[in-house]
C-alpha cells in the first residue's frame, strides 16, 4: 500500500491512443478511476469494444474503475466535409433544416435550434476562435457576418452565448448513445450543455427508457446553468465543470471564480464533482506539461474537487501513460502540501439535512481525527454514507465495502474513497467486523492500524441502528480493541 495514497481521482478519456491493451493497463496502473467515453465521437462499435477492453484491463489489474458516457447533449456542430476558409467580413449562411437550401449552406447537427437565434447575437465556431455575427433569416436561411475569421474544420462546435435556448435538453442523439450505453454497462453518464434542472428528469426518463440505472452528471457549460447551479446541483448526482464551452459561453475571467462555487455546491450538497477540460493539454504533444498547466490541476484539488479529468491527452495524445502519472504525482504533492500544513478541505461549507446519516458521518470524521485513526472503513449498501464522510475530505483513508459492482465502480469518482467487495455477513451476522476482514484481505489495511467503522446496518438483515466503533486491526485482519 502507497504510504502516500492519492485522493484526488482521474478521469481519462478513452480513445485510438489507449485503444491498445498493455496501454490501458498502464493508464490504470498511472492512476486512472474512471474511463471517460465520448459519445459526441466514434461509432457505436468502437464504444463498446473500448468499453469490453477498459473493464478487461481494469480486471488485470485488480481495480475497481468506473466508466461514464459522456452524452453529446445539444451540442451544436458543423457538418462539412472539408476545411473551409472564412475571411474577416464576408458572409456565411446556414440552412435551417438538415439539408443545405444552397450548396454552400452550412448545416448544424441540430439545426432547428437557429429559429432561437436573432441579428446581432453572437455565434462563436471552434471554441471562440471564429466569430460571426447573426443577421436576417431569408429563404430557409440564417446569413451571418463573419467578424473573427479563419480556418474553419469538419465537425468544429458551435456556441451561442447571447442566445436563450429552447432545444430539448435530451436529444435524438442522446436517445441513440443510451442504447450503446445501456450495452456496454456504464456506472455514470454525463448530460452536456444542461440549462436548468428539469433536464434531470428528461435524462432520467430516457435513461430509463434505455433501461439504464445509473447516477447522472450535469455538465455545466451555459450561462443559464450557472445562474441556476444550486437548483441544478440538487436535481442531479453530481456536476462536470466543463470549463471548454463554459470559457466560451461566459467570460473567460469568470471561469476561475464560477469553478469555485460549483465546486463548494457540490461539496455542501455531498455529490462528487469533475473538474475538466484542457488540465494538461501541451501533453497531447510532449511529454512534460506546462507550469501554467501543472498549477491549474493544482488549484482545482485546492478547490476541493472530487476528480480531475483528462480528454484528448489520453484519447488522441502522444504520451497517455505519461499524462496520468504526472497528474497523479501532481495530485499526491499537493493532498500531501495540505497536509502537512494542517489546512483542512472540509472546513468552511454549509451542511445540509441529511437526517441522522450526516451527523453521524460527521461524528466518525471527527473521531478518526481525534483519535488518529489512519482510516475509516464503512460497510454501504449504496455508497451514501461513505459519500457523506468523504465531502469533508478527511485525511484517514475513506474504504467503501460495498456488495455489488455498480456500487462500487460508482464510488471511484469520490475523492478519497477506496472501493472494496463486500462478503456476505449471513442472517444476523456482524457486518463492521466483516467489513474490516474486507478491507484486510484487500490490503486496503494493515496489521496494528487503528480504524473507525461507521455503519448504518450494522447486523446483516437487522434493523437500522448506526453504529460507529473504534477498533484495532490485529495480525489476521480481525477487530480487537483499540
Amino acid at each position: 500500500m502507497s504510504p502516500t495514497p492519492r485522493r484526488t481521482k482521474i478521469v481519462a478519456t478513452l480513445g485510438p491512443a489507449t485503444d491498445d491493451p498493455p496501454v490501458l493497463e498502464a493508464v490504470l496502473r498511472a492512476g486512472v478511476d474512471v474511463a471517460r467515453v465520448n459519445f459526441s465521437h466514434g461509432a457505436a462499435d468502437e464504444h463498446l469494444a473500448r468499453v469490453a477492453r477498459f473493464r478487461e484491463a481494469a480486471r488485470k489489474v485488480g481495480k475497481f474503475a468506473a466508466v461514464l458516457a459522456d452524452l453529446p447533449g445539444p451540442k451544436l456542430r458543423v457538418k462539412i466535409a472539408a476545411a473551409r476558409e472564412l475571411a474577416p467580413g464576408g458572409e456565411v449562411s446556414f440552412s435551417l433544416t438538415a439539408e443545405p437550401v444552397h450548396a454552400d449552406d452550412l448545416v448544424l447537427t441540430e439545426p432547428e435550434v437557429l429559429a432561437d437565434v436573432r441579428p446581432g447575437q453572437r455565434m462563436l465556431l471552434d471554441d471562440g476562435r471564429l466569430q460571426l455575427d447573426a443577421g436576417t433569416t431569408q429563404g430557409g436561411r440564417l446569413l451571418a457576418r463573419v467578424v473573427v475569421g479563419g480556418t474553419l474544420k469538419p465537425n468544429k462546435g458551435l456556441n451561442l452565448p447571447d442566445t436563450p435556448l429552447t432545444i430539448a435538453a435530451v436529444t435524438d442523439r442522446d436517445r441513440a448513445a443510451l442504447l450503446v450505453a445501456a450495452r456496454a454497462g456504464v456506472d455514470w453518464v454525463a448530460l452536456s450543455f444542461v440549462r436548468g434542472p428539469e433536464a434531470a428528469g428528461e435524462v432520467r426518463a430516457a435513461l430509463a427508457a434505455a433501461g439504464i440505472r445509473a447516477p447522472v452528471i450535469a455538465k455545466v457549460e451555459r450561462p443559464e446553468a450557472v445562474r441556476s447551479a444550486a437548483a441544478i446541483v440538487a436535481a442531479f448526482d453530481g456536476v462536470m465543470v466543463a470549463r471548454g464551452d463554459l470559457g466560451v459561453e461566459i467570460a473567460l475571467e469568470k471561469v476561475p471564480t464560477v469553478q469555485k462555487m460549483l465546486i463548494n455546491e457540490c461539496r455542501a450538497a455531498g455529490k462528487p464533482v469533475i473538474t475538466a477540460t484542457d488540465m494538461l493539454d501541451s501533453m497531447r504533444e510532449s511529454p512534460r506539461p506546462t507550469r501554467a498547466e501543472a498549477s491549474d490541476v493544482a488549484n482545482a484539488i485546492f478547490d476541493g474537487t472530487d476528480a480531475v479529468m483528462l480528454s484528448g491527452e489520453t484519447a488522441v495524445g502522444k504520451y497517455p501513460v505519461e499524462a496520468v502519472g504526472c497528474m497523479a504525482r501532481i495530485a499526491v504533492e499537493t493532498e500531501t502540501h495540505l497536509r502537512d500544513t494542517g489546512r483542512s478541505l472540509g472546513a468552511h461549507f454549509n451542511r445540509p439535512d441529511f437526517g441522522i446519516d450526516d451527523p453521524m458521518a460527521e461524528a466518525a470524521f471527527d473521531l478518526a481525527d481525534q483519535v488518529e485513526a489512519t482510516a475509516i472503513i464503512i460497510p454501504t449498501l449504496s455508497g451514501r454514507t461513505a459519500r457523506l464522510v468523504t465531502r469533508r475530505r478527511p485525511w484517514a483513508r475513506v474504504i467503501a465495502v460495498a456488495p455489488t459492482d455498480p456500487v462500487l465502480q460508482g464510488l471511484a469518482i469520490d475523492w478519497g474513497v477506496t472501493p472494496v467487495r463486500m462478503t456476505p455477513a449471513g442472517p444476523g451476522g456482524d457486518r463492521t467486523a466483516m467489513a474490516v476482514r474486507d478491507a484486510f484481505a484487500a490490503g486496503t489495511v494493515r496489521p496494528g492500524e487503528r480504524v473507525v467503522i461507521l455503519a448504518g446496518h450494522p447486523i446483516e438483515g437487522g434493523p437500522l441502528y448506526p453504529t460507529i466503533r473504534v477498533v484495532r486491526v490485529d495480525g489476521n485482519g480481525e477487530s480487537v480493541p483499540p
